[in-house]
């Protein structure tokens, strides 16, 4: 093989298409093993850390310090941030193409150890394409069902131990269905109204910035808790506010005060970082929603997870957390930092030339040719999906979900005004909710739960509504 010259890498040709097998669950998995990553960076290298310089003894004052906690959760965070990095690395496809030639070879090399042999002479090319793999998630329906089937199964499992107590057998079982509740309780729904935004939006997305999408949220949930959790705490005990006690007025502020601000400019800022594939108003909001989604995933295994630790009174408190996270708050966030994802793209799009990253454009707001085409393969090799096809057709969202472009709301244009009023839906939603259970703290159970429940059932319905007329600006 010595001597023979090295065919060079070069650039993949217009309209070469790349073929993909189907693996809707593929993007489920995967991102169930990075909410857990991202679990153990936010909730115990980041808290442990802050904890270790700005209170370790977690009382809502600044000090006492504690470098042992500072250390703690730096050797914590060293082999998260490594195994972050290798998950998420640059992925690239190396393409080889052979065409017969009466002036190629029957021998190719296309490496110093890689060479291709053929009966035929052939010229060989080789590219490196970058993974263009489309988003692909598995159909709503199944994932509602497995949300509310699991739940279901989950709650009849924990019955003998909200009735009997804990014995051995109640014990057993309960441990048994700990951990698969737990994992469809907070994360199935989140997958369900992603499942969704990407059925309706009719936007060509990658799985890689899909992907990225979700884990910005997820990781912008790491500053929010140490503003949440350290930063207000400490500003309001500096000026006599506690904040420890539930019932006082420190404690709502953090709720309807410190959390919507936080959170929604650390969700803004997860949205900037994913600028350069904002090129429309409706990817801002497509950007912003799945943003919102990441954030919810991590939040809603931290309140799942803290319903098991209630002992007998699991069995009534996880159907409760998961069902009205499942279809109030994580929609919510999904919806709050939409709006400012709207905002963001309206003003980037009049401010910054589109980006043109193969796999990114929206082909029915364009008409340049796409470089690298895709199509999906189910097992029997038949095509499913093919990107110049997929999104020809008009966006057709069910009358439920989406009303007439006449009933539309307006959506801000200027990130700040955006901003600001995912701010606002954010206060009213948390603050409106304490206020409820502030006023009946005192009223029988019966009662308190009736009110607070009952509140809750119209904050989602008025969430419903409000999506209802804000997806037709969204969409347009």
């Amino acid at each position: 093989m010595q001597g023979l010259p090295t065919t060079p890498l070069t650039p993949p040709p217009p309209g070469l298409t790349l073929a993909h097998p189907s693996t809707p669950w593929k993007v489920v998995r995967s991102m169930l093993g990075f909410v857990f990553l991202v679990l153990i960076i936010v909730q115990v290298s980041f808290v442990s850390i802050f904890a270790g310089i700005l209170d370790s003894d977690f009382d809502g004052d600044l000090g006492p310090s504690n470098p042992f906690y500072a250390l703690f959760g730096t050797v914590c965070l060293i082999p998260c941030v490594a195994g972050f990095a290798f998950l998420r690395r640059p992925r690239l496809t190396h393409v080889i193409r052979g065409t017969e030639s009466i002036e190629g070879r029957t021998f190719n090399m296309i490496a110093p150890y890689t060479a291709i042999q053929s009966l035929q002479p052939i010229h060989v090319d080789h590219h490196l394409v970058r993974d263009s793999t489309p988003l692909e998630m598995p159909p709503g329906k199944y994932l509602w069902w497995l949300f509310f089937g699991g739940v279901t199964i989950s709650t009849a499992c924990m019955l003998p131990l909200f009735i009997v107590g804990l014995n051995l057998f109640t014990g057993l079982l309960f441990g048994f269905i700990a951990i698969p509740a737990f994992v469809i309780g907070f994360s199935t729904p989140v997958f369900a109204w992603w499942s969704t935004l990407n059925a309706y939006f009719g936007l060509p997305t990658t799985r890689r910035l899909a992907e990225w999408m979700l884990i910005a949220g997820m990781v912008s949930a790491a500053p929010a808790v140490v503003i949440n959790s350290f930063v207000s705490p400490i500003l309001l005990s500096g000026i006599g506010i506690d904040t420890l006690d539930p019932m006082g007025i420190g404690y709502g502020m953090i709720l309807f005060l410190s959390a919507p601000i936080g959170e929604e400019l650390c969700k803004a800022l997860a949205i900037l970082a994913l600028a350069r594939f904002i090129d429309s108003p409706r990817r801002g909001f497509q950007i912003g929603f799945t943003v919102g989604l990441g954030f919810a995933l991590l939040e809603n295994s931290m309140y799942v997870l803290s319903a098991f630790f209630a002992g007998e009174d699991s069995a009534l408190l996880f159907p409760i957390t998961s069902l009205v996270r499942g279809i109030g708050s994580i929609p919510a966030h999904g919806l709050w930092t939409g709006i400012s994802g709207y905002a963001i793209g309206s003003y980037l799009s009049t401010r910054y030339t589109p980006p043109a990253h193969p796999g990114y454009q929206v082909t029915s707001e364009r008409t340049e040719t796409i470089t690298n085409e895709w199509m999906l393969l189910s097992s029997s090799g038949e095509v499913m999906k093919q990107s110049s096809t997929e999104f020809s057709e008009p966006i057709r969202v069910p009358r439920w979900l989406c009303s007439s472009k006449e009933n539309a709301f307006p959506l801000p244009k200027k990130p700040m005004y955006g901003i600001a009023l995912a701010m606002l839906f954010h206060s009213f939603w948390n603050g409106s909710s304490w206020l409820i259970s502030i006023v009946f703290v005192d009223a029988h159970v019966l009662l308190y739960l009736f009110f607070v429940l009952g509140w809750t059932v119209f904050l989602i319905g008025g969430l419903w509504l409000m999506t209802r007329k804000i997806l037709p600006t969204a969409l347009s």
